[in-house]
């Protein structure tokens, strides 16, 4: 019987794929049975149907019985979000993977001097296991930053959240850019720098957490480009 709306994880090796821990323990809570038949992507756009062949303590296998690949839009998203606290950020990443953001940058600045650099297989994780939940076949990828690199990153139309800033535009372009300041806001110089690149703009009259406003304006986005 067919799993779904389940999808895990593979890594596909000529008839077969491959299944790391953190899949063999998707499974376990699953109470998938060797035999069985499952649904997986290997992130990359590739959608596998599998029979299991075998469950052992820390990696499973299975033969391949079809595959398709799944185009990806042109339109693109992409999230500049400070290093906050840990669990908010992970929040704000599950969120922003289930609204079909397709690249997410988390950058350090004078107001949220969090690094993860060191994180960046728990960040890949989080990622992985927010695009199975929603059934995402391309994962968005994921990058721990520095503030300023946000320049040679960002696409040319990209945002600014500001609570002075103009409204939302009602034409847009087919590659947009959020970037997202911290709970204290950016500095002044900062913003001027940000400012002298790219536009503002206001959510609405209140002013909002950081994960609250990305994701408003991700969901906006994401609407517009067809993401979700």
């Amino acid at each position: 019987m067919l799993s779904l709306p389940n999808i895990y994880f593979c890594i596909p090796k000529n008839d077969s794929v491959y299944f790391d821990e953190h899949e063999v323990t998707h499974m376990k809570v699953m109470r998938l049975k060797e035999g069985e038949i499952i649904e997986a992507t290997d992130g990359n756009g590739g959608k596998y149907k599998v029979i299991l062949k075998s469950i052992g303590k820390n990696e499973a296998y299975g033969n391949v019985l079809s595959y398709e690949f799944i185009e990806i839009t042109n339109n693109k998203l992409v999230l500049f979000a400070p290093s906050g606290r840990w669990e908010r950020l992970r929040w704000t990443i599950e969120k922003a993977v289930e609204l079909g953001v397709d690249e997410i940058y988390v950058f350090n600045n004078e107001r949220a001097s969090r690094h993860y650099d060191d994180k960046q297989d728990k960040l890949e994780l989080i990622v992985r296991e927010a695009s199975k939940q929603c059934v995402r076949y391309h994962f968005p990828t994921i990058k721990p930053i520095e503030f300023l690199d946000i320049f040679s990153l960002a696409p040319e139309s990209t945002y600014i959240l500001d609570f002075k800033g103009r409204k939302i535009p009602k034409r847009i372009s087919k590659s947009v850019g959020i970037i997202a300041g911290p709970e204290g806001g950016f500095s002044k110089s900062e913003l001027k720098l940000l400012k002298s690149k790219f536009k503002s703009i206001c959510l609405g009259k209140k002013i909002l957490r950081f994960e609250t406003a990305i994701i408003l304006s991700t969901g906006f986005f994401a609407m517009k480009l067809g993401k979700i």
